[in-house]
This record gives C-alpha cells, structure tokens and sequence, in this order.
C-alpha cells in the first residue's frame, strides 16, 4: 500500500485502486493500461478517488478513472522531482507561483505551502472541475478557468483529445477529431495576472500555446518572472525554447540534473536525446534575481557544489 494515502473515497475506491496497481504490472504498453483503467472505471463508481498526503497540511486527489495520473502518480510515484526542487528552491524568494495549464492541481497543492500566493489557470472544463476540488480548502491558491494566451479576452476554441490525457490543446493549428469535445474558454495574458513589480515562479504547461503565452507575458520577463517550461524530444525543433532564447537577454538552463546553461540548439540536441520524454527546463533574464536566487539554492542544496560560470552563464 502507498504510504502517502490518506484515504480512498467513493464505492470500492480500495479494491478498484488494488487492481489498477496490479494491471499495471501485468501490461507495461502505457495506451494499453489506459484502456484498460477506462473500462475498469465503468464498473466503479466515477467518483472514486484517492486522497494522497503531499506534507504540510497538504492533500492531493487522484481520480481512480485517470489513466494519467493513476500511471505516473500512484504506480510511478517520483513525478518530475526537478520541478518539485525548482519549486522547493524557489521558496522564500517570490510571493507568487502561477500554475499554467495546472491540469488536476499536483503542483498549485504543493506550491501552497511554499507561496503565498499560487494563481491556478486550466482551460478544460472537467479538469478545472477537479482542480478545483483540489485547491478549494487551500489559503491564498485561487483557481481560473481561461486559456493562457497573447492577449486576454478573447474567446478561443479548447480541444479535449478523446481519451487523451496530455492531448488537449486550443483549436489553433489542429482541429477536432470525430470524438474530440470541443469548449469555448475566455483567454488571459501572463501580464495580466501577474501584478506590477512582482518576478513570480510560472510553471508553463499549455498544451501548444507556449509561444503566444510568452508573447504576452513581455512585462512579467522584463521584471525578472522566472519560467519552468517543457520541451518535448518529439519537438526536434525546440520550438518553446528557441521562442525564449529569441527574446534576448535571456537564459535557458536544463534541469534535468544540476541546472545547465543551455548554450546552443546543437547543445539542446545533446540534452533532448529521447522522442518520447519531455524535458524541463527554466528560463528567465539574464538579470533576474529570482533566477540566480533559484540557481543558489540548487547549487547548495544537499551540500552539492555551485555550478560553473559555463554552466549558469555567469548567473
């Protein structure tokens, strides 16, 4: 048994947890396992979940019908452990962490314990539902249901990919497919949310709109806000980071590791070696204090040494 849950809610929420971690080992193809957790739902109750404890107060549900995060977080359980050490390093040093394309609200739950404010956007209806219910007791976390965009106030299409956890995206390039569920959501800027004069930590996850969300969050970068982004293998043309290095005055460090001063596509290359994985990254000026604050921390946590001057570009 996980011994980070807290409970099991809904009808056999225990036994239908029971058999998903045993299918899991039995059927290592991961579109397989998520066939076989929807069908496996339809003899449960829907609202079965687990409540699993992420330390300080902190409670995060996982619905036992989501082949995603049932995968990743309940089989898998280390779960992107460089965005939690971004995270955890970047405490103290900003009031505000804004949680963009937040999905079910992992990182908004673990993040309220560390900021003062945490800013929760998800366009897709039911995930912002369950989002939603895992934020609603937290102080100072607020949820919105908006697309992060260029510009804020327009009205955009929103895809919900059928049966696709991580395939939802705005109706900008691609369309619908026949089984596809399609949303109208409200859009919103990066530089209307984050106020004036404030460097926030905004983790950026929206699903093919990175590049219009960083054009609209020119203020925010200019005043030192730091991002934490991915960058897919499958992207053989870096598309999200070659939009940040662009900009100018800026830097892009990997951290799968250490952080690492990402110098040159023919370098990015080298670090995005597998197709299939995505890739976190940080990105902020050259001058942000929030940056270097978070690079300090990295360097000092656990007793490691600090990164050269080559690798942080002299941060």
């Amino acid at each position: 048994m996980d011994d980070r849950i807290i409970r099991f809610e809904g009808r056999g929420a225990q036994t239908q947890y029971r058999v998903l971690m045993a299918l899991y080992r039995l059927v290592f193809n991961r579109w397989l396992y998520g066939i076989f957790c929807r069908a496996l739902a339809r003899f449960f109750d829907p609202r079965n979940k687990v409540v699993l404890d992420l330390g300080e107060g902190r409670a995060f549900r996982i619905f036992l019908n989501d082949g995603y995060w049932t995968r990743f977080y309940l089989y898998h359980r280390d779960y992107e452990p460089e965005v939690q050490a971004v995270l955890d390093a970047a405490r103290g040093q900003t009031a505000l962490f804004c949680d963009l394309g937040a999905n079910s609200g992992l990182w908004s739950v673990y993040g309220s314990a560390l900021f003062e404010r945490v800013l929760s956007v998800e366009a897709a209806r039911e995930t912002f539902r369950r989002l939603s219910e895992n934020v609603a007791a937290l102080p100072g976390v607020e949820a919105r249901r908006a697309a992060v965009f260029a510009r804020s106030g327009e009205i955009l299409r929103f895809v919900n990919v059928h049966q696709s956890h991580a395939s939802a995206h705005l109706a900008l390039d691609a369309g619908a497919g026949a089984n596809d569920t399609v949303e109208e959501v409200e859009t919103i800027c990066i530089d209307d949310m984050v106020p004036q004069g404030v460097a926030a930590l905004i983790k950026l996850d929206v699903e093919g709109a990175e590049t219009a969300a960083i054009d609209g969050a020119a203020r925010a970068i200019r005043q030192g806000s730091v991002f934490i982004y991915e960058d897919h293998g499958s992207d053989l043309s870096s598309t999200v980071t070659q939009h940040f290095m662009a900009l100018g005055d800026m830097a892009v460090l990997s951290i799968e590791t250490e952080p690492q001063r990402v110098s040159s596509a023919e370098h990015l290359a080298q670090i995005k070696t597998d197709r299939y994985k995505g890739y976190n990254f940080l990105a902020g000026r050259e001058d942000s204090a929030l940056l270097a604050a978070i690079i300090d921390r990295f360097a000092k946590k656990d007793g490691a040494s600090k990164p050269s001057a080559a690798d942080t570009g002299g941060l």
